[in-house]
């Protein structure tokens, strides 16, 4: 006579599919018995994966897919695989490329050096340049009378308004005084300078260049088209052209 046997069940409680694939891994020996306990997990997950019609192993399309449990079991499982990271490819990390320090730095100073090459090089170019304008500028006249040579020793002395020493000099201040300085008293202003000069035609190194009239400007004669003045603010006493037609040349 047949004896019914009472089967087991699990004990009643909430199922926690991630701490059912937890014992199930911990218990599980081998890798391959670990990889087939956590997809075969028990209470509720999926037991095996239906194929298509064609499915392998003697599995019958006509079955269907068997799956124990609920179905929200089998989700969960899912899930919780996905979580530890069970049937995710492993990352392929790019090795790390550390460059020498030693090269690091030679190669910051190697582009320091070439930049302060550079900088000195303009600083060159620059200076030459500037050293050929006051070569132009300073250059000796041969031919210079005494009152030119005097007009040369004052060359970069700056323009003041009202100037009338080494200091500083304006137009007439700087023509009085160089003729002072050679013996010959002449007035202060344009003016009165052009009034009291005689007037020339020809005018010889060292005669006076007048500009308007009465005159609002005056420089001292070196040769066609050159004389030495004060022109204006922001500039030095230096051999200059004549830039426009004089009014008028007086000597005295």
């Amino acid at each position: 006579m047949a004896q019914n046997v009472p089967g087991r069940h699990r004990a009643p409680g909430r199922f926690n599919a991630i701490s059912e694939l937890k014992t199930i891994a911990k218990e599980s020996a081998q890798p391959a018995v670990k990889g087939a306990a956590i997809v075969a997990a028990s209470g509720g997950l999926v037991a095996s994966f239906a194929g298509t019609a064609n499915a392998a192993d003697g599995v019958s399309a006509a079955a269907g897919p068997a799956v124990v449990g609920p179905q929200v079991g089998s989700l969960k499982a899912a899930n919780a695989l996905s979580a530890i990271g069970y049937g995710k490819p492993a990352l392929k990390t790019k090795p790390l490329v550390i460059e020498d320090i030693k090269v690091k730095r030679e190669r910051a100073e190697a582009a320091a050096d070439k930049a302060a090459a550079e900088r000195r090089a303009a600083a060159a170019e620059r200076a030459s340049r500037s050293t050929a304008r006051v070569a132009l500028n300073d250059a000796k006249i041969p031919s210079a009378s005494g009152i030119v040579g005097i007009a040369q020793s004052f060359f970069g002395v700056p323009y003041v308004y009202g100037g009338s020493s080494p200091s500083g000099f304006d137009c007439s201040g700087l023509t009085s005084y160089v003729y002072r300085q050679a013996g010959i008293s002449i007035p202060r202003t344009a003016s009165a300078q052009q009034a009291a000069a005689t007037r020339v035609s020809d005018p010889q190194p060292g005669d006076l260049v007048f500009f308007g009239s009465p005159a609002y400007h005056v420089g001292i004669y070196v040769s066609p088209g050159r004389m030495i003045d004060a022109q204006r603010p922001g500039t030095v006493i230096g051999n200059h052209s004549i830039w426009t037609r004089p009014s008028g040349y007086g000597r005295f």
